[in-house]
């Protein structure tokens, strides 16, 4: 399944990956590591301390790096190589007295291999600081594979996202579809014997013929996390110079086996979804890797369900990024399958970021859990709107009494499982140290809800960070100009996720009614969700595209563009709890017109803003709105008023350093609160509840699967024309909602 690419450019990510400070240490070295890392060195100077700091820099720290010298004859290289020891215990050093070749220094290093995994690494080349982990985690949970990559990203003299892997292997006879930087498993590799000597090149695309030919499966994981440097010195260049020689390699290699791919039908991989039973949830993962941490921070782990467009999203980019600040180490797990197409806003704070879905059946992903918690001694778990997280938290309490675990819930959801997270949240107290919510009005209906004790229950807004959000009267003009909108054009915003909740097709009715009074007005929509289909059919139903500007989601980074084009937000949402959209307005200096519902009264006053109460019906609803809008289109110094108003409320009540510093102090008193409680002596008196505990997650996890199933599904109809295409996200997200009602109320 091909993946978006998480970076607009491929040296936004390789800048990236080598501008990175080191932050992954082992806690000890090991005499027994789990991953040998090998890698040939011929005159491999030019490139090679950024290749070294990729993998010194792993997440994955029980390694040993056996380098061979193949014979190198520059200096500065042999000088070079003749150090590598005193940079690190794990780098072992390896001679051969003349150049022989790849295929020769790799079996050279694998005769001296200690690990379970083998993991082959070009020194000019770079990889992610998870590649190693998340590799050694899918061989591990997967007995049935025998090796393992990732996406690629060419970079340097050409560059480009490769999403292409083992999942075809019958068009391996064509190509070599995938880069040699890969995990194998030992056994099964030294089961089919070595690299090919005779070969100088092509020789990594022999070996993953011959395991192909002798039934050993590799797996691709769909996120990019191999750097291949495309430049024209090196071996690979010299010999790719020698056409005649690159055939005639090319031709010897098809010739072994190309009378297999003919004579035998190879099926497409697919991962089998083992059977939901309790030795398979029970089961752990047998790793050691103990990271070294920084004493005086405090190391969080987040469980978010995936990082996309959303204010819940923009919460956690904010407050990852303010809290890593401050010093506080974190790592990310999601638990949906997603584009997460603001994963690089988070990958700027840290790279220990771990997709489940991609490398993980739902069965194992306790253990990973509990393999991470060990592995970053884990001070205090966040859960943000994570749904199967919490069904975790029984058993995770068990195994972890001194982890401190809080939660945090943005908003009701009346149409989900009685009221959406908040009920989620409450189901789940006794196993929380604090409940954190985003209003005032949210911590109302979770004391509604039943026995909450006051103290684990915190409010902290969102807020957010107003230096960064200014009017701009150049973006204005340059966005406005770009969309075509005239200076006299009044812009209305309409900023969020195009679904019920956020009431779209109400939202043109509005519009309709305001046109009919005033026509030079105009509409910015940026978001995406099930409903956009049927919101561009109404808008072209009531002729009035014209006034609409549809557009798809915008990074954090550009939304500040769209509110500077604009004059006021408006958001007729069915429920909320207190919008981030309304902060990024205010912020901008726009007046609001917006619901009156969940928190949206304790940000928006009078002076900053209009709250229109939700009606008795949408014909006295929309004349509601009407009225409110069409006072602040005709009157721009009323708009002008309004907004500075606006913008002082948030610059002085809710500033982005409030929020860290709120979140600050509730993290600090859980983990103080955690830490204080005796820890238990025995664990037989509540193995009743432990069966309960499982019962729940097992059901919770089949949940989770028909979601991922019915994902993949969509996803694979998606080259279909375009009617199809949009006829069937619109059966896939209704197909969602039908779930979400239908699921066991009473887990």
């Amino acid at each position: 399944m091909a993946t978006r690419p998480p970076f607009s450019k491929v040296t936004e990510y390789t800048d990236l990956l080598q501008s990175r400070p080191r932050i992954f240490w082992p806690l000890a070295d090991t005499s027994d590591p789990g991953v040998t890392v090998i890698s040939s060195f011929f005159n491999a100077h030019h490139y090679f301390e950024a290749a070294c700091h990729s993998v010194l820099n792993q997440t994955w720290q029980n390694f040993e790096w056996l380098i061979v010298d193949d014979g190198s004859t520059d200096p500065a290289a042999i000088a070079l190589f003749e150090e590598l020891p005193q940079r690190s215990p794990k780098i072992k050093t390896l001679r051969h007295s003349v150049n022989r070749g790849p295929s020769a220094a790799r079996n050279t290093a694998i005769a001296q291999a200690r690990g379970e995994y083998l993991f082959f690494m070009d020194l000019d080349d770079l990889i992610d600081p998870t590649y190693i982990e998340k590799c050694v985690l899918f061989l591990a949970t997967h007995p049935d594979f025998s090796l393992v990559n990732a996406y690629s990203v060419g970079f340097q003299d050409q560059e480009y996202w490769w999403s292409f892997g083992f999942h075809q292997p019958a068009q391996f006879i064509q190509q070599n579809w995938v880069t040699g930087r890969l995990l194998y498993r030992k056994t099964d590799f030294e089961a089919l014997g070595g690299f090919d000597e005779t070969l100088r090149v092509y020789e990594d695309w022999e070996r993953w013929l011959r395991a192909i030919t002798h039934n050993q499966q590799g797996w691709t994981i769909p996120e990019y996390l191999d750097c291949y440097r495309r430049h024209g010195s090196g071996l690979m260049a010299a010999t790719l110079r020698q056409p005649a020689n690159n055939q005639s390699t090319l031709n010897q290699i098809r010739d072994r086996y190309q009378a297999f791919f003919s004579t035998h039908q190879i099926p497409p991989v697919h991962l089998n979804n083992p059977r939901f039973d309790l030795p398979s949830l029970r089961s752990q993962l047998n790793l050691t890797n103990p990271l070294q941490r920084n004493a005086t921070a405090l190391q969080v782990l987040c469980c978010f369900p995936h990082l996309e467009m959303g204010g819940a999203d923009r919460f956690n980019v904010d407050l990852v990024t303010s809290l890593a600040a401050r010093g506080y180490a974190f790592t990310i797990v999601t638990t949906l399958p997603a584009d997460h197409v603001w994963y690089k806003h988070f990958y700027a704070v840290t790279p220990d970021i771990f997709h489940l879905p991609n490398v993980l059946d739902e069965l194992h992903w306790l253990a990973c859990i509990q393999y991470l918690i060990e592995s970053r001694q884990v001070d205090l778990i966040l859960i943000s709107n994570c749904y199967i997280a919490y069904y975790f938290l029984p058993l995770l309490r068990r195994t972890f009494p001194q982890v401190a675990f809080v939660d945090f819930t943005h908003t009701t959801d009346p149409g989900w499982r009685g009221n959406g997270y908040p009920r989620l949240s409450c189901q789940f107290s006794s196993f929380l140290d604090r409940q954190i919510v985003s209003s005032q009005f949210l911590a109302n209906v979770y004391r509604g809800m039943g026995a909450i004790a006051p103290e684990k229950l915190c409010v902290c807004y969102t807020n957010i960070a107003t230096d960064l959000w200014q009017p701009n009267q150049q973006k204005r003009q340059k966005l406005r100009d770009k969309l075509g909108i005239a200076d006299e054009t009044v812009v209305l915003l309409y900023p969020a996720r195009i679904v019920e909740q956020k009431r779209p097709l109400f939202m043109v009715d509005v519009v309709k009614a305001l046109v009919e009074t005033i026509s030079s007005v105009a509409v910015i929509v940026v978001g995406d969700g099930d409903l956009l289909p049927d919101l561009r059919a109404k808008v072209s139903q009531l002729r009035l595209s014209s006034h609409f500007h549809i557009l798809p989601p915008a990074s954090p980074t550009d939304m500040p563009d769209f509110y500077a084009a604009s004059d006021i937000l408006l958001l007729p949402s069915a429920y909320e709890g207190l919008s981030l959209a309304l902060y990024e307005a205010m912020a901008m200096a726009l007046p609001v017109v917006v619901a009156d519902v969940g928190g949206h009264g304790e940000l928006v006053t009078p002076e900053t803003g209009y709250l229109v109460p939700l009606g008795e019906s949408d014909q006295a609803e929309v004349h509601a709105y009407l009225g409110r809008l069409v006072t602040l289109v005709q009157d721009q110094a009323l708009r002008q008023r309004i907004g500075q108003n606006a913008r002082q409320r948030v610059a002085e009540s809710f500033d982005l350093s409030a929020m860290a510093d709120c979140m600050e102090k509730i993290f600090q008193a859980a983990i103080a609160d955690r830490r204080s409680q005796p820890l238990p002596t025995a664990h037989d008196a509540d193995d009743a509840n432990v069966a309960i505990a499982e019962e729940m997650l097992l059901m919770a996890l089949e949940y989770c699967r028909q979601e991922k199933l019915m994902y993949q599904l969509w996803w694979e109809k998606q080259a279909m024309e375009t009617s199809k295409f949009w006829k069937l996200r619109r059966q896939w997200f209704r197909l969602k909602r039908f779930l979400r009602l239908t699921d066991e109320e009473d887990l």
